[in-house]
């Protein structure tokens, strides 16, 4: 049985078999417009089964947002109470400009877990949607002589796909490591207050993340520590114009950004170093989701991948120095030992 070129189309879309899966994240942007343009006539029977740019995907709020940071993520008050404001009010009213963050710390604070969390806050396929494009500077952006290249691309994936649907998230990870300049190709996208030959721009929220800023952000919070200060009393404001400073002038992507000197970044979030007892949070976390008996031997468990950790300063051991990051692989190595009990 023959089948007519719009119903093997439709075919291929409900099954999944679509040009995304065949090509890379930055080339595809010209193949997808076409299937997405046929795709079109099936409208109410395709989403029913695909994603889509409707309600049923998409979630305008993140009412579970909170509750869901404060479960997962350790030690970051700030972090968390801007985060979940920002991302309500970009929800709330029309917004007047896309919403464009930037995570800042060292490695292990949660910056790659907070933002996986926005993601499956606001779509139905949760991390793994379609409107959520994650980069990577080693991986995406790791030769400085294509600059303008990768701008080119990063222009056109963004383009290409608010062309689809307002509603996408862009999570740029590592950008310390991207050549200086690349970042500069979302300013026009940050910066559109207007829709423009009908593409709404304002709608998308762009996340940066980096370690800009982390010795400060370790020195700030060891010094208020020192002086006798409850980390609890730390504010946005404290470290804000620091880490904007920092960002603009560390090595890196947002190095004599255009994104900063125009303001354009909604929040420099800080990710303070985590303490002892946040990374025994982590471990604790990590052992609950591993859904093993061992609660007879959880502090056992958390003594020895405590040993396993390198904590700083030397002389005082508070702040461990790669935050929970390593957490994962020696709870997996360490509670192997007592599962087979």
């Amino acid at each position: 049985m023959w089948l007519c070129a719009e119903t093997a189309v439709l075919l291929l879309l409900l099954h999944g078999i679509t040009i995304h899966a065949l090509v890379d994240p930055l080339t595809a942007v010209a193949s997808s417009l076409t299937v997405a343009g046929v795709s079109l006539l099936y409208k109410p029977i395709y989403c029913q089964f695909r994603e889509c740019c409707d309600s049923k995907w998409l979630h305008t709020t993140a009412p579970n947002l909170r509750h869901s940071l404060e479960t997962n993520v350790f030690g970051q008050h700030l972090a968390i109470d801007t985060v979940v404001k920002s991302i309500n009010s970009h929800f709330k009213s029309k917004p007047s400009k896309a919403l464009a963050l930037s995570f800042q710390g060292w490695t292990g604070t949660g910056k790659n877990l907070v933002a996986r969390l926005i993601a499956e806050s606001l779509y139905e396929n949760r991390a793994e949607s379609g409107f959520v494009h994650w980069f990577s500077a080693t991986r995406h952006f790791s030769r400085p002589e294509k600059k303008r290249y990768y701008q080119d691309q990063i222009r056109d994936w963004i383009e290409g796909n608010l062309t689809l649907c307002p509603n996408q998230l862009f999570i740029f990870d590592e950008i310390e490591k991207m050549p200086e300049g690349v970042l500069d190709a979302l300013k026009p996208f940050v910066d559109f207050t207007v829709p423009v030959k009908g593409v709404e721009y304002r709608k998308a929220i762009y996340i940066l993340l980096g370690n800009a800023g982390s010795k400060y952000l370790f020195d700030k919070t060891y010094q208020h520590f020192r002086s006798g200060g409850k980390r609890q009393d730390l504010r946005l404001r404290d470290t804000e114009a620091t880490l904007w400073k920092e960002s603009y002038y560390e090595q890196g992507g947002l190095r004599n950004s255009s994104l900063i000197k125009s303001h354009l970044i909604s929040a420099h979030i800080p990710f303070l170093p985590l303490e002892r007892s946040h990374v025994i949070s982590c471990i604790h976390n990590e052992i609950n989701s591993k859904n093993y008996s061992v609660s007879s031997h959880l502090t056992e468990i958390t003594n020895q991948v405590l040993a396993e950790l390198t904590f700083t300063p030397a002389n005082e051991l508070i702040y461990s120095t790669t935050g929970c990051k390593r957490v994962y692989e020696k709870v997996n190595l360490v509670i192997e030992d007592y599962a087979e009990e």
